[in-house]
């Protein structure tokens, strides 16, 4: 789909939804996972794109891991600054709930990673 297409379609739409192959289209043009994010999400779900082969090495696999353990240290410190009154609102929930996602997408990344450089 191009600028234009999607521009023409937008007019068109006036506020109307979009199709799923619509959507499926923007994020292949564009390079953004916002929508399917959000459906896996909504689904308690994580997904993470499949590595090229040839493309990946231990260097790849060393930095996936650091950002593994980046994310997941994000996601521990919000969860102790949110336990510190002993109740978690939905607010919070909310963020511990896509910081968690977030993590379990850069954890199943960095083991296709590994997976895809030592396979045989």
């Amino acid at each position: 789909m191009t600028e234009q297409a999607l521009n023409n379609r937008l007019y068109q739409t006036k506020g109307q939804r979009f199709t799923c192959e619509e959507l499926i289209a923007i994020e292949l043009e564009y390079g953004v996972s916002n929508w399917s994010d959000e459906i896996n999400r909504r689904l308690g779900k994580v997904s993470f794109a499949v590595p090229n082969e040839n493309e990946t090495d231990l260097v790849e696999l060393s930095q996936l891991q650091l950002q593994e353990l980046a994310e997941r240290g994000i996601l521990f410190a919000k969860l102790n600054e949110f336990l510190s009154d002993g109740v978690l609102t939905q607010e919070e929930q909310d963020v511990l709930h896509k910081l968690l996602h977030k993590s379990q997408q850069t954890t199943a990344k960095a083991i296709e990673v590994a997976i895809a450089i030592h396979k045989q």
